[in-house]
């Protein structure tokens, strides 16, 4: 498979022209569109969760989970007061999120969480350089290792060793990409050692090999797919689909070479959805890896796998119908981890022990939910004439999205699925029934609310009754030939022998008649009539004297 040139290219190779002025951060993004019923109530729920600003559980406060809550409070562009409140609480307490000082690692700093905190205050319009006595950026960049095997990388300074992963990478870049920052570069660079040749990204980025400790090698691990550690490479929808928002950024802000990139992720995104429109990390369905693949597909001009995505979470969401006589009707709006969970609360509620699992769904679900189509009336069209019975008609739908994937069902008949394409149309191939009728086509897009349908006439077989009007005609004499229980303006078509005779329609009460020359040979002779398809069928013998 091709390695694109850019992801071979070292650091200095990239040579990005950055643009003046601030870049739109991945969440910010969102809020292009106006929230909907269902992200409002997720954003209304998150709200609820906080204790001074942050989210706080069994006497615990979680800094990531609440940079989350206000990701998604930002991307809707919603309730900006929260919003505001959790960037005045990281004010106060960002060296217990940033450092371990408080938990006794000494002159520690760490690179996932000073990238995330930077993000969140440029997307909250802050200057990130002077953020509670604190350079974000210059911390950052401080961070980024500048020669070597691991050039680029945002590394953790930490007497724990360096945990820094793909994603707090992904974070770095677009927040060195908004600051215009020379240090984007190199972490642009890194961060693509971390994207393999089928263009998903790895969540952990290796610097020594792994897959067998009675095996010490140099840690040359540092490209996806290459060395020994290569099954390790842990390919992960959350890491591709935070590492495509990061190279966003960085081509927005004039990073060159990343085109193939992008679409290698966005491909790989894209075909890493399940059949019911969620997205698994680590083998399950879950909220977050739905809600982060929705948001980030959608930003790309996917709507069509964004929507049926947003659709699934929203079966996931605690709504007025689905909370009702259950033990989560003061939970309206949130968004449960998984179905299990769903279930589950329905019976128990949301226990403590469960609710900061329900608190990091919703934050990553809130803007995918955003991505969800709106209702719509499809137009679908299908063969205006007769098909016949047990064999295909092409149903072509206009109006939907691209890429959104569509199920057309026929009454009495089966189903098939089809994708839209570019344009927002897409064709599928239906088998219809074997039994002569009008059958209702139905076709229902991302969700129920988008749908059409069209009306399909079937002929199945039949033996028709021809009528004769003579037993016995002369030589050269003319026969009349009527044919009743036809379908209205059915085709037909009358033979004596394998001699086509006539040909003609139906009448409306589905009868047809014809006289023709019956010949000069003299003897027993047939005639068959066929309707418009030859499993409908019939004969009738005369004589010619």
């Amino acid at each position: 498979m091709k390695i694109p040139t850019l992801r071979r290219a070292t650091a200095a190779a990239i040579a990005p022209a950055l643009a003046a002025g601030m870049v739109v951060s991945a969440s910010s993004a969102q809020a292009d569109t106006a929230p909907s019923s269902y992200s409002y109530s997720a954003a209304r729920w998150l709200a609820d969760q906080l204790t001074d600003g942050l989210v706080v559980a069994g006497g615990n406060t979680y800094y990531g989970q609440t940079l989350d809550l206000f990701f998604a409070l930002d991307g809707l562009g919603v309730r900006a007061s929260t919003a505001n409140g959790i960037l005045d609480a990281f004010e106060e307490k960002q060296g217990d999120y940033t450092t371990g000082e408080s938990f006794g690692d000494v002159d520690s700093h760490y690179a996932g969480a000073t990238a995330k905190l930077a993000t969140a205050v440029q997307a909250g319009s802050r200057e990130a350089e002077s953020f509670g006595g604190h350079d974000l950026v210059a911390e950052l960049e401080a961070l980024v290792r500048p020669t070597g095997d691991d050039q680029g990388r945002v590394s953790d300074v930490s007497a724990y060793g360096d945990n820094s992963n793909a994603i707090g990478q992904s974070f770095a870049v677009r927040a060195l990409a908004t600051a215009s920052s020379n240090k984007l570069a190199d972490a642009t660079a890194y961060l693509l050692k971390q994207q393999c040749s089928d263009g998903a990204f790895r969540t952990f980025m290796y610097t020594v090999a792994v897959a067998d400790p009675d095996y010490p090698v140099d840690p040359i691990d540092r490209v996806c797919g290459e060395g020994p550690t290569t099954g390790d490479d842990s390919l992960s929808v959350d890491a591709t689909a935070y590492g495509l928002q990061a190279l966003l950024e960085a081509k927005a802000a004039g990073t060159t070479g990343l085109d193939d990139d992008i679409a290698d992720a966005i491909s790989w995104l894209k075909g890493a959805q399940n059949s019911d429109g969620s997205f698994s990390d680590l083998g399950t369905a879950n909220a977050s890896s739905t809600g982060l693949a929705a948001t980030t597909l959608k930003r790309v001009d996917e709507p069509g796998v964004a929507g049926r995505a947003a659709s699934w979470l929203v079966r996931q969401q605690v709504t007025d119908a689905a909370a009702e006589d259950t033990a989560l009707a003061n939970e309206l709006g949130a968004i449960a981890p998984d179905s299990d969970s769903l279930a589950d609360g329905k019976t128990d509620g949301i226990p403590s022990s469960e609710r900061l699992r329900w608190v990091i769904a919703t934050a990553q679900a809130a803007t995918g939910v955003n991505a969800q189509l709106p209702a719509a009336t499809l137009a679908v069209k299908a063969p205006t004439g007769y098909v016949q019975g047990g064999k295909k008609a092409t149903v072509t739908v206009t109006g939907l999205a691209k890429g959104e994937k569509f199920t057309a069902t026929v009454t009495g008949g089966g189903s098939v699925s089809g994708v839209a394409g570019t344009t927002g149309t897409g064709s599928v191939a239906l088998t219809v029934p074997t039994t002569t009728g009008t059958k209702a086509v139905a076709v229902v897009g991302s969700r129920v609310a988008r749908t059409g349908s069209v009306n399909v006439k079937v002929l199945g077989a039949k033996t028709l009754a021809p009528k004769l009007k003579y037993t016995s005609v002369k030589r050269g004499g003319s026969q009349k030939v009527t044919v009743s229980g036809l379908a209205a303006g059915e085709s037909i078509k009358v033979y004596q022998g394998s001699t086509l005779k006539k040909s003609g329609a139906a009448t409306s009460t589905g009868t047809y008649s014809t006289t023709f020359t019956v010949g000069s040979s003299k003897g027993t002779k047939t005639v068959k009539v066929v309707g418009a398809f030859s499993n409908r069928t019939g004969t009738k013998n005369f004589k010619v004297t």
